[in-house]
This record gives structure tokens, sequence and C-alpha cells, in this order.
């Protein structure tokens, strides 16, 4: 039906007639970076509307005018049926722009790899939009992120946070059958409108003229006093020398200074662009312009020049940020009712309030979405490419993780960015690190509390992955690796252990209590095999002991020495063998050492079962010449050591001549006169082996002259010591040979 011939508003869905409706009164509201909403009450003949229908079906709402229409499109948020009058049936309907549809949602998901305007259009395909219906008008270049989160909220929370923190905002164009979604960053992206830019002021008075029916009838200033500055600080852990600080100037009469930490911008250019987004949304705030007027084409986003306001300086250009709508034709909601109305009543009316800035200064949206903060942890997992045991690292030491809410099902590398773990020790060339598996499960923290600046706070056991201590060895500090290898200390008192175990070869070490209960586990009981390229240094301040339990082999390549300072006690349990000078089996023999002179007291020397006494004067006469021949050879290190080693064989070699001389001694008592001879033939080697010593000690002095002639004097030293070797064999001989 047709409820008057000549309306001011009028509203339509397109799933029903086009005079199904007639529009009573609205209120609607737009402005920058929010959509527009418009409360209208309809009135219908139409009792049975399916309601549900309304909602699934687009709509237009449309300002009547001769000049040219101003239309409204888009959905039905709220559809009510409110009572009826007679035979009219009263609604209520809420439209508002498909943008909106955003609303209806509430996401967790990850970005990676993209820039804002990717993600924007990312996030408004999914939530229902196409390409037609919006258009991104862009001015500035935006770095891609390596990891942007999406956490909890509604797609178009997350979409205005972020235009709001890079200083994106967003309006509407209402076309023939469509609205578009004009997203910006910059003033020049506004244009004049289509109606004309010239708005003219005229407060109302008795005076108006018929012309001025669509006028700003109202049009004040407030300006706002401001920060002086705004200072911008932050930190990035991939350049964590670098100072992330920024600025920007917002006005010379400014007081104060905004100070922002944690924005989670990466180099100081990006710092200083956010620092001047921020400055720009302060500086747009301290002089705006509150109208009213009856003008229904004034639209946000656009531009027009005011025209006759008695204060010249107000005569400029404007861009509209805000818009209040307000109209009525009460007539339909009071014909047939009341039967008399007054003139006000009669007549429609359309009315509006705005809010502007100048043209020329750049409008940035206030930061009023707020960043969901996330304190606390987060499950995820180890993600990792391939089928390997082990997580792939980067140069950092950063793994991957698959988020619980992700689902994307990206996998295999590629669930995240690079995420940095904690650990209890790190610095330069220093730190600790225990390389986690895939799919190990761990904990997430946010630094901040940023959903986009996450990481791993540590790994968790599970029943598919048990912790190393449970109630069976709560005593035990256990470290395991994935390999096997394992450390572990156990605490329980009278036991208290550390065992080092490494399955590839089953070696072992052990320090503390015996018996250990995991004995029968380890993989060998081989033993332990140390090696070194190069030295191998044992210290103990105060005393060591080492028990071998069955055999020892200590061999030395070319250089060996031990050294007692004050005392060496040397316990040989059955068998000490020096191989070519002698063999000597003793119970427990002790051996004094000073300088290099040798005493022997009380020493049982064995050979075929018989005990003789041993007569010391050759040996001590051998012993002072050896030691003489010591003392001279300190005058230089390193030749000291040659003559020194040389003269202890010598003395060695002398040593056995003695005892076999002591021998002939002794059987010379026991024969008689192949006895005497025997002495006779002893004291001849004792000569001998004093020219020897005197030999050695010329070779000494000689070799500090010239090292040629020192080897050559060795050489006929050894020899001459070889002789008097093989002499003293055949004397021994012949003793014996005798005896029988």
């Amino acid at each position: 039906m047709s409820f008057l011939t000549r309306k001011k508003f009028d509203f339509v869905s397109h799933g029903l007639a086009t005079d199904t409706f007639g529009v009573v009164r609205f209120r609607g509201s737009e402005g920058f970076s929010k959509c527009y909403r418009f409360e209208i009450d309809l009135v219908s003949t139409e009792p049975q509307i399916d309601l549900r229908s309304l909602l699934s079906n687009p709509a237009t709402f449309t300002l009547l005018r001769d000049e040219g229409d101003i239309p409204f499109h888009g959905m039905l948020a709220q559809f009510d049926q409110l009572h009826q009058v007679d035979e009219y049936v009263f609604y209520r309907a809420v439209l508002v722009p498909k943008l909106w549809w955003l609303t209806l949602t509430q996401h967790n998901q990850v970005f990676l790899d993209k820039n804002v305007p990717e993600i924007l259009q990312d996030v408004m395909k999914d939530g229902g939009l196409t390409s037609l219906d919006f258009d991104l008008r862009l001015q500035a270049d935006y770095p891609r992120r390596e990891y942007v989160c999406q956490y909890g909220e509604s797609h178009l929370d997350f979409l205005s946070r972020w235009m709001e923190r890079e200083g994106m905002y967003y309006y509407f164009e209402q076309n023939e059958n469509s609205e578009k979604l004009i997203i910006t960053d910059t003033r020049i992206a506004h244009s004049e409108m289509d109606q004309g830019k010239n708005l003219y002021y005229s407060p109302p008075s008795a005076l108006d003229e018929p012309h001025r029916e669509e006028v700003i009838n109202s049009f004040v200033c407030r300006q706002t006093a401001l920060p002086r500055d705004v200072r911008l600080r932050d930190y990035n852990c991939q350049t964590p020398s670098l100072e992330m600080s920024a600025s920007a100037h917002v006005s010379d009469q400014g007081r104060g200074e905004v100070y922002i930490y944690g924005d989670h911008f990466r180099t100081p250019e990006e710092g200083n662009a956010l620092a001047k987004v921020c400055a720009e949304e302060l500086l747009c705030k301290g002089e705006r312009f509150y109208g009213e007027s009856t003008i229904p084409y004034l639209r946000p986003g656009y531009l027009f020049d005011l025209q006759n306001h008695y204060r010249h300086s107000f005569n400029q250009g404007y861009l509209t940020i805000e818009l209040e709508h307000e109209g009525s034709q009460t007539a339909f909601l009071l014909a047939g009712i009341r039967k008399e109305l007054s003139d006000t009543e009669r007549q429609p009316y359309y009315r509006n309030s705005f809010v502007a800035i100048p043209g020329s200064v750049q409008f940035r949206p206030e930061r009023k979405t707020a960043k969901p903060r996330f304190y606390g942890t987060m499950k995820a997992r180890i993600d990792a490419a391939g089928s390997g045991q082990y997580a792939e690292l980067d140069e950092q030491g950063r793994y991957k993780v698959a988020l619980p809410f992700d689902r994307s099902e990206r996998m295999g590398g590629k669930a995240s960015a690079w995420v940095r773990m904690m650990q209890p020790y790190a610095g330069a060339d220093h730190g600790m690190h225990f390389p986690l598996h895939k799919g190990t499960e761990v904990l997430l923290t946010f630094v901040d509390g940023d959903p986009d600046r996450p990481i791993i706070a540590g790994a968790v056991p599970n029943p598919d992955a048990p912790s190393p201590v449970t109630s069976e060895n709560a005593t035990r500090c256990r470290m395991v690796s994935g390999s096997g290898n394992e450390i572990h200390m156990e605490d329980e008192a009278g036991s208290e252990r550390i065992l080092m175990n490494s399955p590839k070869k089953g070696g072992f070490i052990r320090i503390g209590a015996p018996n250990d209960p995991d004995w029968d586990k380890l993989m060998s009981k081989d033993g332990i095999s140390l090696a070194t390229g190069g030295s191998f240094d044992v210290k103990a301040q105060v005393w060591n002991v080492l028990i071998l339990g069955e055999s020892a082999a200590i061999t030395v390549g070319m250089d060996n020495k031990f050294v007692g300072v004050l005392r060496v006690d040397s316990t040989i349990g059955a068998r000490f063998n020096f191989p070519m000078l002698w063999e000597k089996k003793c119970g427990a023999e002790k051996t004094k050492w000073i300088g290099l002179t040798q005493k022997a007291a009380g020493s049982d020397v064995e050979i075929s079962g018989n005990n003789v006494q041993a007569v010391g004067a050759i040996q001590r006469a051998l012993g002072s010449k050896v030691d003489a021949a010591a003392m001279d050879t300190k005058m230089n290190a390193l030749k000291t050591r040659v003559a020194a080693n040389y003269s202890a064989a010598i003395t060695a070699q002398t040593r056995l001549i003695a005892n076999k001389s002591e021998v002939s001694a002794a059987k010379t008592e026991a024969v008689g006169q192949a006895t005497r001879a025997a002495v006779q033939q002893s004291q001849a080697i004792a000569d001998e082996a004093t020219a020897a010593a005197q030999d050695s000690r010329l070779a000494a002095t000689s070799a500090k002259s010239s090292a040629s002639e020192f080897r050559a004097v060795v050489k006929r030293d050894i020899a001459a010591a070889s002789r008097l070797r093989l002499r003293a064999e055949r004397t021994v001989l012949t003793i014996l040979d005798t005896q029988v």
C-alpha cells in the first residue's frame, strides 16, 4: 500500500514488495572507522511478515529529495515486530553495512609473513565480504610481519585495532545498489560531495530565504589542549643492542609528553612512523568543529567548503568525520488514531549534527580498540618438517610451534614463525640448551602479554611422554637425552651418588655410593675410556686414591717422571719387575731416595733360592761417583737431564755388577780359592766402573762445548757398560761353575 504520495524517507527489504513498509521515524549514526547504524520505525498493513527472511536479504533506507536521493544500503542486524493499532502493524528495523557481519565472529588464528593490508583482505573475505565490497586506498608502505596473532577477537575488532595502530581508517561510499567500504591512510583520498561542495551557514531567524532549506544552522569550534611530543620505546630481540626509540612533535603550544612502551615496532624507522601516527591522532583532536544542519547529503569522508559564516576564518574547507541523523514522518503514526494534529506533527522533517576537522589536517583514528593480553601460559607442540626425531632449529636456536587454536592446518614446520625458548642460563658464547623433539608438548608465554610475541617457557611431560622422575624414583635428579645418554644424582640418604651413562659403548662413571639400583639396567658393564689428543692432567689438592681391581698398565711413549716432594711409598703386592736390569721379589720393601744417592738397608735379594749378605762398599763408592756426576751436570738444564739419564743407566749397570760381585764374595767364603779369584775380578770390575764414571763426568763436561762430542762419549759409555755387563755375567757363571 502507499502511505503518502509525498514522503521524505523510504525503506525497502529486497525480499518483499517495495511498498510493504512506510517509515515513521528514524535515528542513525555514521562516522570514520565505525559501522553506520540506522534504527528505523516502520508501519505496515502486513501482520504475517516472515521475520527471519528479512535478516538474510539486503535492505535500503533512502532519504528522498528532488535533487537526488541519498541511499543507505546494508543488511538488517535486527528486526522487531512491535504492536498493532487498528489495521496497522508497527515494526522496527536496524540497518547496518555488510562489514557489521565481522562483529558476529570470534577467532583465534595466526598470520605469517604478511603485511597489514594483506591481513585486512584475508580477514574481510573470511568474514563474508568479496573484493567488490571494499577498496584499499593506501599511500604508505607496510612491511611484512613475521608473526601476527588474532586471539579471542571478532574479525572487526582485530581489523580495527590494527588499522588504528597503523593510522588507517575507513568510511563508506553508497552506490546505486550497494555500499563499498573504503580503507585509507591519507587525506588525499577524500573527495568533494557529488551534490556540491559549498554549504551555507544560516542560523535560524525570521529572515530565512526560501532557497536556504538545506543549510548549516549551527557551527561552533572547540579547541583542546594537547601534549607537546610523543615518544615511543621498545625492544627487538633480533637487534638487542640497537636502541628502539622514536619521537614526533605534536604542537608548539603543547605541554607534556606522551610516552608509550611496547608498541612492538622492530626498527627505528618503523617507530618513527608510529610516533608520527600517534602525533597526528592527537593533533586532529586539537581543533574540531561541531555543527547542525538540514543537509541530507552531508556524509563522513567527504569535503565541503563553509560559506557565509560571520567569523571569516571559519569559511574554509572541512572534512566531515562523524554524523548523527534524525527524521520523522509522524503523520503515519498518528493518522487514523488522532484526528487533530499540530502543524509540526503534520510536517515531516530531517536534521543532523556533525563533527568536522579542517581539510588540511590529517585524520587519524583514536586507538580505542583494546588489544587482547594473555597473562599466563598456553599449550603448544613443537612443529618440524620431515620425519626425523629432532625438530629443526634456526641459526639462533629457535623453534616453530603448532598452536592449539590454529585451524590453518599448516604443519611440517609451517605452523608458526621461529619462536625463542627460555633457558636457565644464556649469554654470549655460553648457555644451556637441551634440543626438543618434534611433537613435544610445550608451554608458551607472551612478552608483555602480547599475543604477537610468544616465547617457549618450557616443555612439559604427559602420559605419552612421561617424566623421567616419578613416584618410583622420587629421590633422584635425572637428565636423560632422547638417545639414552643419562646423568642422574641420587639424593636418598645413605645412597648418595652421581651416575653418568652412555649407551653407545656401554660406558659409565659413578661417583658416590656403590650398588646403584640401576646397575642391571645399564647397557653394558665394559667400563669407561678416556682419550685425548693432547695432554691429560689429573690434580688432587690433598690426596688421591686409584684402586684397580685386577691389573693396570701405564705406558709412557718417551719420558716419564715420578716426583715425591717429601716422601713416596711404593707398595707392590707380588712382583716388581725392572726388565734388562735386575729382578727383585720382595714383600714390603721401602726405598728411600735422597738426591741421586741410594741406600739399601735390610734388602733381601733372592737368586736361585740362596740368601746372601750384600756388601755395600763398592756400591756406596759407585753411588758417590754417580752423585758427583749428577752435581756437575746441573750447570745446564737440558744437558743435565741427558747426562743424568745416562749416568743413571751406568749407575744401574754398576749396581748390577756390585750385586753380582757381592754374590762372588759370598761364594768365596764357601768355596775358598774360587772366592778369592772372584773378589779380585770384582775389584777389577769396580775399578773399571770407577773409570767409566770418570769418563761419564768428562763426557758431561765436554757436552757443554760440543753436543756432537757428547753423543760420541755417550755411545762409548754405553758400549763400555755393555762390556762390563757381559764380563760380570761371565764372572758369575764362572763362580757358579766353580761351585759345581
